[in-house]
């Protein structure tokens, strides 16, 4: 996907790791992404004018377990089964890692905030919840996330950064004889893959690397984090003709 095909909001939204998706796809999400960080500094907000660290770690709990549970945070999960059919809209996906690590931290945040209370700092604690409630407003009216995007500057300067290629290129290399590779585990793969698509996992991948060998290979997983991870893997050993499609979702565009 092209960068320069998306609006700033749409860039932020990939910058949170919604890499895999077409500029339409991120235009039906962009509301729907807004329903959890809003309710959820609703519950922050009421809880630093309340004085109330129950609400505050309430809060902090959902953010640390959406970390662990990418599909299933409680406000995606109300979103998805009431709030979207009331508009007819697309279910949100699973979390991408950006996106849940910003969750982790929002409850850091919230249980920091909480404690304080707890401990006589009052004054403190609403310091604390309230440069969240600033970051969380900037996430809910851009999609900008300030954590995201400091990690995407450490992936970048740690030279693992390898973004996926163009789509009508793929395209082309497909028709000149390339193949997908699958890089997820067995029991994903036998649950659907793409036509025609070899499953090597990435979990084994450096034992089967050698079957790959002169072959124009487009590598493709569940959300673009393993084939890109694949992809350097390979690059690694040699291998020149390999290329990061992304997610499973963008490679079906192909």
């Amino acid at each position: 996907m092209s960068q320069e095909q998306l609006s700033f909001q749409q860039k932020s939204l990939v910058q949170q790791g919604y890499k895999d998706f077409t500029p339409q796809q991120l235009k039906q999400l962009d509301w729907g992404l807004r329903f959890t960080p809003i309710v959820c500094s609703a519950l922050t907000a009421y809880g630093l004018y309340t004085e109330r660290p129950e609400i505050l770690l309430t809060v902090s709990v959902l953010g640390i377990w959406a970390f662990f549970a990418p599909a299933a945070h409680p406000m995606d999960l109300i979103y998805n089964h009431v709030v979207r059919h009331l508009f007819q809209a697309v279910a949100l996906p699973p979390n991408p890692f950006q996106r849940r690590l910003a969750c982790f931290a929002a409850g850091v945040m919230n249980a920091t905030a909480a404690a304080l209370f707890i401990t006589g700092a009052p004054e403190i604690a609403k310091v604390v919840g309230g440069v969240l409630l600033a970051l969380q407003a900037i996430v809910i009216t851009t999609h900008f996330c300030a954590l995201s995007w400091i990690y995407d500057i450490g992936v970048k300067m740690m030279g693992n950064w390898e973004g996926p290629i163009e789509l009508a290129q793929a395209r082309e290399l497909l028709q000149s004889g390339a193949e997908f590779i699958d890089v997820r585990e067995p029991i994903e793969f036998a649950r659907g893959h793409l036509e025609g698509a070899q499953n090597f996992p990435l979990s084994q991948l450096e034992k089967e690397m050698s079957q790959l060998k002169g072959k124009t290979c487009l590598l493709y997983c569940a959300s673009g984090m393993r084939s890109q991870m694949a992809t350097k893997q390979l690059k690694q050993h040699g291998f020149t003709e390999v290329y990061n499609v992304g997610g499973m979702s963008r490679a079906k565009e192909i």
